[in-house]
């Protein structure tokens, strides 16, 4: 028999390991102190969970695969980002698992092989170097992906839709090519300054 129990001793309640063998034709039993190593796990669990909570307050997608490469937490962000059953993920599938079930429904890039490009991703959770790409999904997304392997030899998911930013900055730089289009075609000779004073544009 062993399992952990609080025992109340002197006055105070503290958490016991509690351990009974048979020996012969009698029972030895030992009643073993562990009430710091109970408290360490109780704050170690509520640090993690103040931790999952930040986590679900940001905007960038988070997946964590454990060792196995079975998935361990994912924030909220990652959820609206991959339209996923939640009770299938809460079945803590596999990282190849997730792959393949966003493929099924058209949510990854078109690979010429999709074998050989799961494998480049899934290997971040065996080198344990940091997995960085660019994915341009079916849909017109462009989805930021690194990876980067944990202490415990699992791998975290970073998720970051770029899409809007990116459809900004070509806006902008198309922008800037129309004012240096027009600039260039006057007879005029134009400088442009910025508020620092330095020289931004010319014709």
């Amino acid at each position: 028999f062993r399992q952990r129990m609080q025992i109340v001793v002197g006055a105070e309640r503290k958490a016991h390991d509690i351990i009974m063998l048979p020996l012969g034709d009698t029972i030895v039993g030992t009643a073993m102190d562990v009430a710091a190593i109970a408290t360490a796990q109780g704050e170690l669990e509520r640090q993690i969970m103040a931790y999952d909570r930040t986590l679900d307050h940001v905007a960038t997608g988070v997946a964590m695969f454990d060792k196995d490469q079975q998935l361990k937490f994912h924030n909220e962000a990652f959820a609206r980002l991959w339209p996923l059953d939640d009770e299938w993920l809460g079945s803590s599938p596999t990282a190849s698992n997730v792959l393949d079930r966003l493929r099924e429904r058209s949510l990854l890039p078109e690979t010429p092989n999709y074998r050989e490009w799961k494998s480049r991703i899934l290997s971040a959770n065996i080198a344990g170097a940091e997995f960085e790409d660019w994915w341009l999904l079916p849909d017109g997304r462009i989805i930021h992906v690194r990876a980067e392997q944990q202490p415990d030899n699992g791998v975290t998911f970073i998720f970051s839709d770029e899409s809007e930013k990116l459809a900004l900055e070509s806006r902008y730089n198309a922008l800037i090519n129309v004012q240096r289009e027009t600039l260039d075609s006057l007879k005029e000779g134009v400088a442009v300054f910025a508020m620092d004073g330095r020289l931004k544009l010319h014709n």
